[in-house]
């Protein structure tokens, strides 16, 4: 068996766990993008202030994201696992210390508020899933028999 067979055996034997994890990340990923196209006024700020390197910014921060999610959801890497559940915990801080001001930010633009707060529930939800049982054992690099 070549190191690239076994690479399509693992990817077949996923847990449930990382394969929604993986759809989860895939969907914040995309509601991210649409809460940065719900802010029209910031965006047409920035980019006067950086022209093209707002583009740049933006293709390099979702290439970015798209390595993290396959390094976790494909290459099985525990260490990004774990990345991920502290970035998430630090959001959960960063989400507190917004509480006082939530109403405003609605007031403000409520497209752009909800979408901000969904990409994050959905970002928490796909981390979680990362630490049930199954995935556990999957990080773990444990072998999965057949019916497990």
């Amino acid at each position: 068996m070549t190191n690239q067979d076994s690479e399509t055996a693992d990817v077949a034997s996923r847990p449930r766990s990382v394969v929604w994890y993986e759809r989860l990340a895939w969907t914040a990923l995309v509601t991210g993008l649409a809460t940065t196209a719900a802010n029209p006024a910031s965006f047409a700020m920035l980019y006067d202030l950086y022209h093209g390197g707002m583009f740049i910014l933006l293709t390099v921060a979702s290439g970015g994201q798209l390595l993290w999610i396959w390094l976790i959801a494909r290459r099985r890497q525990n260490w990004a696992r774990w990345i991920s559940l502290f970035v998430i915990l630090g959001g959960i801080l960063s989400i507190l210390s917004m509480i006082p001001d939530i109403e405003e930010r609605f007031e403000i633009n409520p497209v752009r508020t909800t979408f901000y707060y969904t990409t994050y529930a959905i970002s928490a939800l796909s981390v979680l899933l990362l630490f049930r049982g199954d995935a556990r054992e999957w990080f773990s690099r444990k072998r999965f028999t057949s019916g497990s």
